[in-house]
């Protein structure tokens, strides 16, 4: 194994559990304040869609067929 998806593996677990995060604070209709920095409904929404593209692609690059050889 590639050390390099073994490092995409990880970093799309934690990309989704991020959007999950984001998706529960949109749905609760909380608002969270982290240094200094207001995370409104709609700016988590819009984080827990990129969040969960970004751990997509990860996943797929990590587990999918790409870079498999065959034969």
């Amino acid at each position: 194994m590639s050390r390099l998806k073994e490092i995409a593996k990880f970093a799309c677990g934690v990309e989704a559990l991020h959007a999950f995060i984001h998706a529960y604070l949109w749905s609760s209709d909380q608002t969270l304040t982290a240094f200094g920095i207001t995370a409104t409904p709609t700016w988590n929404i819009v984080a827990a869609i990129g969040n969960a593209i970004v751990s997509i692609a990860l996943g797929i690059y990590a587990w999918g067929p790409y870079g498999r050889q065959t034969g």
